[in-house]
């Protein structure tokens, strides 16, 4: 029979026990089946034997109402029954407290135990039977206990969603209220801030250059209007707190937004990957007012192709942030250190590995208090074995921190998780620093499958990314001063090739484009008003073309006519125009049209480097020299047959007179 009532709970302290505190476990039992139960209670169950294994939690955690035999049991503990509720109706919940002094629980060493609230109540035979069940985890290690801590490196990251267009409008409210009192950022700041020993700072430069920009003023897009943000001051006091905070450690730089390398890669966007890198350092320096360390990446969902590895390492980085399911121990009986050799092609780097059982509980569900209890006892559990492993050597580091870099973790969980590294006898915080000197074990890396290259962000997505970026260098091509326009929308689109949307694909499209949409206002804000139909008074002649600039700068293009078909225009572009802003210029290009109909030409304008620049404008060429040569060659035909005309009348005249004239005979001549 499965379990009829639901035994939720809520609070579970002390969260590090010693000798002498009382165990207090509060929380409610809900009954979710169709029928009244009388009777309802509640007792404190209790493993005989502390774990020895980690795969035994997750057993722990699937057991269901009733152990199956050979698997892990719980047993009541002694005077810790309490009656609930004589009668619980069907949907109805009722709240229970035990508490209970920890010398009278048989702990019979130190190590991590099972402990298990039971709610009972009478079944339908009437008898008393066990009912509901909610296991969780005890790490019992009290003063003198022989334990060799671990260290634990929290890899703490800061990172948002850079949905930021061109001109630094944002597209919603989203880093704004993350940044506001109570916001996601704002509280991981705070309760970092708080720990300071235990965390590693990782920071996207994208979301301290948004912040910045928010902080001095901003626009954002409210339900498709553009309005004036109002939440500048919370921004500024973001970043007031994080240069307090980060002072004296060190700060690590993500490569800017964040950018999917492995997406990039697949479309020929090195370049971008490596200015991604590269420039992150700067930008996040200029924020913070220290300095800051690049060369580190965090592998979205954990893992890394080759091709995209040996990219980073070859544009500077040498730490690279993986889940350890990404690289496993080849043969062991423990759980080694988080760190590892990571082979390129321009040599090893280091693999920082993310403790995946560690991640997994970080990543618990945490809608409730509940949820929030069993997540900390699940990754209290978790290091707790990891420190009793046998067999294990001292010096153990491992990497705590997210699956995802735009985590949203419960303020409370992770407030108890820190105080616990720094209090627990089983743990010791250790920096990123430590964890890179630890003794490394040869791991094999996983596959790098289709379903890990199915998450990158879509291939048609990021060719219209790599559109746009040609379309920007044609656009800075012809400007005056391409460096008030080029910076800004190459930061866009690394924006827009942020592996956030990976998750948020339709704010990924949001953002382009709006991106694209700027582009096609610059592109035809130089273009040519030329149109209809220049005559030739001969063969070749000069086309007028007129240019207009709309733009804020100037700008220097060529001009070149293309025919229809191609073959009957003879015409040298024109290179070297300038056109103020504001300004229209008025150009005659020679051209030679080779036939008499009409000819349909596109007036195409040109970069400098000769590339073609916007839409062109059409224009019709027609030739008058073979309509005269038409008509001398009508006039001609027209005179020779004249001229035979006037022939066969002048013979026939001829013949006609010789007919009527008298004829000599016989008689004349005698």
């Amino acid at each position: 029979m499965g379990s009829v009532i639901n035994v939720v709970v809520d609070a579970f302290t002390p969260l590090i026990p010693t000798r002498g505190d009382l165990l207090r476990l509060t929380g409610r039992v809900v009954n979710s089946s169709t029928q009244p139960i009388e009777q309802v209670s509640t007792r404190l169950a209790l493993s005989l034997q502390p774990l020895v294994e980690r795969r035994q939690l997750s057993e722990v955690a699937n057991t269901p109402l009733m152990a199956s035999p050979g698997g892990i049991s719980v047993s009541p503990v002694a005077g810790s029954s309490i009656s609930v509720d004589e009668l619980l109706r069907p949907g109805e919940e009722s709240p229970f407290e035990i508490v209970i002094p920890i010398s009278d629980l048989p702990l019979s060493s130190p190590g991590t135990y099972v402990i298990a609230v039971e709610a009972l109540g009478n079944q339908s035979d009437g008898s008393v039977g066990l009912l509901g069940i909610q296991r969780t985890f005890l790490p019992w290690f009290p003063k003198g206990a022989d334990v060799t801590p671990i260290g634990l490196a929290w890899l703490w990251p800061l990172a948002d969603w850079p949905a930021r267009d061109a001109e630094g409008t944002l597209l919603n409210d989203g880093t704004p209220l993350s940044l506001a009192p109570g916001g996601r950022l704002a509280n991981l700041l705070s309760i970092a801030a708080a720990n300071p020993v235990a965390v590693t700072w990782i920071a996207d430069s994208e979301l301290l250059q948004a912040a910045s920009d928010i902080a001095n003023g901003y626009q954002v897009l409210r339900d498709g209007e553009l309005v004036v943000g109002d939440r500048s001051a919370s921004a500024r006091a973001w970043i007031d707190g994080l240069r307090t905070a980060v002072r004296g450690s060190i700060v690590h730089a993500l490569p800017y937004a964040d950018i999917d390398a492995s997406a990039a890669r697949r479309v020929g966007l090195q370049t971008d990957v490596v200015r991604a890198i590269t420039r992150s350092p700067v930008i996040a320096e200029r924020v913070i007012e220290q300095p800051v360390e690049g060369r580190i990446a965090w592998a979205p969902a954990g893992r890394m192709d080759k091709r995209t590895a040996n990219l980073l390492a070859e544009s500077g980085i040498d730490r690279l942030i993986l889940s350890s399911e990404a690289m496993t121990p080849e043969v062991l009986g423990f759980t080694p250190s988080g760190i590892a050799d990571f082979g390129t092609a321009v040599g090893s780097i280091d693999a920082i590995l993310l403790d995946a059982g560690l991640t997994s509980a970080l990543g618990a569900r945490q809608r409730t208090k509940g949820e929030v209890v069993l997540a900390r006892q699940r990754f209290l559990a978790e290091t707790a074995i990891i420190a009793t492993e046998p067999g294990a050597p001292a010096g153990r580091i491992l990497a705590a921190g997210p699956a995802e870099i735009r985590w949203h973790p419960d303020v409370n969980l992770l407030e108890s998780l820190l105080r616990a590294t720094s209090q627990a006898p089983w743990l010791q915080p250790a920096n990123l620093e430590e964890l890179r000197r630890a003794a490394r074990t040869p791991r094999k890396r996983a596959t790098y499958g289709t379903g890990i290259v199915a998450a990158e962000l879509d291939a048609q997505f990021m060719s219209r990314i790599k559109a746009a970026e040609s379309r920007l260098d044609r656009i800075t091509a012809i400007l005056d001063d391409p460096s008030a326009v080029g910076p800004p929308y190459a930061a866009a689109l690394l924006r827009a090739q942020s592996s956030a949307w990976r998750g948020e694909p339709s704010v990924g499209d949001e953002l382009l484009d709006s991106i694209n949409a700027g582009l096609l206002k610059r592109t035809t804000s130089v273009r040519v008003l030329s149109a209809g139909t220049v005559i030739f008074s001969g063969d070749s002649g000069r086309v007028p073309v007129t240019i207009a600039n709309d733009g804020d700068q100037g700008v220097t293009v060529g001009l070149a006519l293309v025919g229809q078909p191609g073959v009957r225009l003879e015409s040298q572009p024109l290179n070297g125009i300038h056109v103020d802003p504001g300004k229209k210029v008025s150009v005659d290009l020679e051209a030679r049209v080779i036939g008499g109909e009409p000819l349909s030409v596109s007036v195409q304008i040109l970069t400098p480097s000769g590339s073609r620049y916007g839409s062109p404008a059409t224009i019709s060429l027609i030739s008058t020299a073979y309509s005269r040569a038409a008509g001398w060659v009508v006039a001609l035909a027209f005179a020779a047959l004249a001229v035979f005309v006037v022939i066969g009348i002048t013979r026939r005249i001829r013949r006609t007179r010789a007919w009527r004239s008298p004829k000599g005979d016989g008689s004349d001549a005698s």
